[in-house]
């Protein structure tokens, strides 16, 4: 495919500015949108070992609380990059904004929630 060319048959990506949610198109009239995934950035100052596992524990156990209700929302893992103090949180989500009331729910402040697009990496043999 052409560079600046998209393929018609896959959905097309809304990036936000800061401090705002970008919401994934909407559902169809054939039925629901599917579950998307979706970034949570945390800035983290001078945060420890240690206190990045509780906050971890923290957010995994809102997201099954939520889960075990049907919320549509599922933690799949973070990331911490430390010269940058910034936590990404990946959620396979509904909607933004059940990512958004895990997040609440956390107790955790966040700088952001982002619609995001998995890029397949190397196969394996």
């Amino acid at each position: 495919m052409l560079a600046g060319m998209r393929d018609p048959g896959q959905p097309r990506v809304q990036v936000s500015e800061p401090g705002q949610d970008a919401t994934p198109p909407a559902a169809t009239a054939a039925g629901p949108a599917p579950a998307g995934l979706f970034i949570v950035e945390r800035r983290l100052p001078k945060i420890s070992r240690p206190q990045l596992a509780v906050l971890q524990a923290a957010l995994a156990s809102a997201a099954s609380r939520f889960s075990a209700c049907g919320d549509g929302v599922r933690l799949l893992g973070s990331i911490f990059l430390a010269r940058q103090e910034r936590l990404l949180s990946l959620f396979i989500a509904d909607s933004p904004d059940a990512v958004r009331a895990v997040s609440e729910a956390s107790l955790v402040p966040f700088a952001s929630i982002e619609p995001a697009v998995e890029l397949p990496g190397q196969a394996q043999p």
